[in-house]
Formats: C-alpha cells, sequence, structure tokens
C-alpha cells in the first residue's frame, strides 16, 4: 500500500480527509495527520511517505516550504497542495517545486481521489523505472564479471572492456564498486597476481609470467606483485626455491 501523510492547521479539514476519503480503495492507508509543516517535516524527516497532502500556508512551516524540502533533497515522494485561493501564484511557487497537483479546499473530497490517482500512477512509472535499471544494472555486472573472466590475463583497459561489453566506462567501474565494494582494477590484477604465482609455481621466469598475465613491463609488473603480496617477485621467487629444497630434504630423511 502507498503510505499517505496529510497536513492541515484547520481540524475540520484534516478529519474530512481523514475520514471522507476511501483510502483503501485507492490501496493507501493514512499514516499521519499533522497540524502544521513543522510536524509534518520532522515525520518526513523520520519516515518519509510516498505522498504528503498538504495546505499551503500553516503555521511554523508552509506546504510550500515543505515542497521545497523534498524537491531538493530528491525525495522520491509527491506533494499535492491545498490552498483555500484559486490564487494563480500560489499555484505556479508550487509548480517551481514539482508538486503533483495543485487543489482548492472547497473541492477536495471531490477531486482528491483523481489527484491521489495521478500520484500513484506518477509513482509507479518511477518504480517501473528503478526496477528496469537494476535489471540492465544486475546484466551488465554479469556481463562485466563474465569478460573479465574470461580476459583478466590479458593486457585490458576499461575502455576495451567498455568497449567490448558496450557500456560506459565511468558507469562500469562505479557499477561495479556500488555493487562489490571493490575497486575493479584491484581485483583484476589480484586475479593477475593469483595466477601469476602458478606459473611462478610452475617454473617459469619472472619476465616469462608477466607476459603470461598481461604485464608488458616487467617493472611495472614487480611493483603491482609487491603492492598486493607484500614482497617482490623475486623475493617470492626466492622462497618457493627454499620451500621446495626443505620439502626435498623432508623427502630424503
Amino acid at each position: 500500500m502507498w503510505n499517505v501523510m496529510i497536513a492541515d492547521d484547520e481540524n475540520y479539514m484534516l478529519e474530512a480527509m481523514a475520514n471522507l476519503i476511501d483510502w483503501k480503495k485507492m490501496d493507501c492507508q493514512l499514516v499521519f495527520k499533522a497540524k502544521n509543516g513543522q510536524m509534518l517535516l520532522e515525520q518526513i524527516k523520520e519516515n518519509p511517505p510516498d505522498i504528503i497532502i498538504t495546505d499551503i500556508k500553516m503555521p511554523l512551516v508552509s506546504g510550500i516550504d515543505v515542497a521545497k524540502y523534498i524537491y531538493e533533497n530528491e525525495l522520491p515522494i509527491k506533494v499535492i497542495i491545498l490552498s483555500a485561493y484559486a490564487d494563480f501564484s500560489y499555484a505556479q511557487e508550487a509548480i517551481k517545486y514539482d508538486v503533483c497537483g495543485y487543489l482548492i479546499k472547497t473541492s477536495v473530497i471531490e477531486m482528491l481521489p483523481a489527484m491521489i490517482d495521478k500520484a500513484i500512477k506518477q509513482l509507479s512509472g518511477r518504480l517501473d523505472n528503478k526496477e528496469s535499471e537494476e535489471k540492465y544494472s544486475d546484466d551488465l555486472l554479469g556481463r562485466l564479471q563474465k569478460y573479465i573472466a574470461d580476459h583478466y590475463t590479458d593486457k585490458v583497459s576499461l575502455g576495451q572492456i567498455a568497449q567490448a561489453i558496450h557500456a560506459n566506462g565511468s558507469y562500469l567501474s562505479r557499477l561495479y564498486k556500488s555493487r562489490t565494494g571493490q575497486n575493479l582494477f584491484d581485483v583484476i590484477n589480484k586475479m593477475k597476481l593469483d595466477k601469476a604465482k602458478e606459473y611462478m609455481n610452475q617454473g617459469y621466469r619472472i619476465y616469462e609470467v608477466a607476459q603470461k598475465v598481461g604485464f608488458e613491463d616487467v617493472s611495472y609488473f614487480s611493483r603491482v606483485f609487491r603492492k598486493h603480496e607484500g614482497c617482490s617477485p623475486r623475493e617470492y621467487e626466492n622462497k618457493l626455491r627454499e620451500e621446495k629444497q626443505i620439502q626435498n630434504e623432508d623427502n630424503k630423511h
């Protein structure tokens, strides 16, 4: 259900909206009633609803102030403004903050259901767009991970990856970071180094290993290796040699 909050400094208007509107029929539930804009604003900050119906003029904080706060903070809330006056200047100010609608109080009970329906349709569209974006992001991440698995030993750049899977490079980098909490090329380099250690265990020379995992520059390979492994490739190679010697001596005994 859609959560709705209403605010008006006139108690009769609050009670009329609360009791004369069939909220359930519109798949809505009234979660909060406020007698001024300050109460409404505080509640929005704690538990933001889907739809707000607010009087334009109230003590402490006006309905326009509330709409401005929602607009400037880019909150996914639809605002319906109520006014006792059919004044275009009020409506113009409300439109500036992207409100869903502007209603005269004398016609609230008759017109509000249609305005709420409009707000729900706008919210549903936003949710549909969000779901589509999520599916696109999931698909893109899947393609990115497959490409990395197939090509991590190549000399790859962000531009090459983006071109190969038909996506924007900056977006790919941000997406990967947001989903995994890790930098894309830190992960690729870690995969390269894990493979490099396998080759070193098999007896390949350092320059051969560097080429096999996509590093044309051996000195750069050494710097990356030290950064991730805490030692140079030569030190790692010596360590492997010592371990093999100890193992051979143990086998003799």
